[in-house]
């Protein structure tokens, strides 16, 4: 198995795959950098470290002071969850910071790790129509933070830890702030 990590808004009260539930997987918009098609399949970000995780989700406030009003969304409080995936040679995740993927993808890295979404989602397609069952990619933060796309269609027994309440005092809390100038507030 492989542990990636998430950041989500949390409710304890939330039913399984539900809204606000660690296993909840946001319907396909196609707003995200490798969002596939409505007909394919809906899709799940992760990251590999939780310092990556957290710092996706407080990426909007870089280089601000780190407030408790940063940890809630949608007056819930965000958690970690660690994701724990199957490991599968043969259909698994396929990694984009292979050079000899990018090259037989016909990708180059610039196109990877490009913010138009013109632009990475065929490569998304590209990845789905080789029968992968997602991608890995570096942060557009840094280049040793991987995070992960999984295609939750063609993933089998994807399990869910419990979720962490994120605090102030949390380490990766503390970790991915640091990284993003984001001084702790007194």
């Amino acid at each position: 198995m492989t542990s990636l990590w998430r950041v989500f808004p949390f409710d304890p009260a939330a039913e399984p795959g539900a809204l606000f539930s660690s296993s909840f997987v946001p319907p396909t918009t196609g707003r995200g950098r490798f969002d596939l098609p409505v007909d394919r399949s809906p899709v799940l970000y992760v990251s590999e470290s939780q310092e990556h995780a957290v710092a996706e989700a407080l990426q909007p406030w870089r280089n601000r002071p780190l407030t408790p009003h940063h940890l809630e969304r949608a007056g819930r409080p965000l958690t970690m969850v660690r994701v724990e995936v199957p490991d599968d040679p043969g259909s698994g995740l396929l990694d984009l910071c292979d050079p000899a993927v990018l090259q037989d993808l016909d990708a180059a890295p610039g196109r990877v790790a490009s913010r138009h979404r013109w632009v990475t989602q065929p490569i998304a397609r590209a990845v789905w129509d080789a029968g992968h069952a997602g991608l890995r990619w570096w942060s557009t933060f840094w280049g040793d933070w991987h995070g992960s796309v999984l295609f939750m269609a063609r993933l089998g027994a994807v399990s869910f830890d419990e979720p962490r309440p994120l605090t102030l005092e949390t380490p990766a809390v503390v970790a991915a702030a640091q990284a993003l100038g984001m001084p702790l507030a007194a």
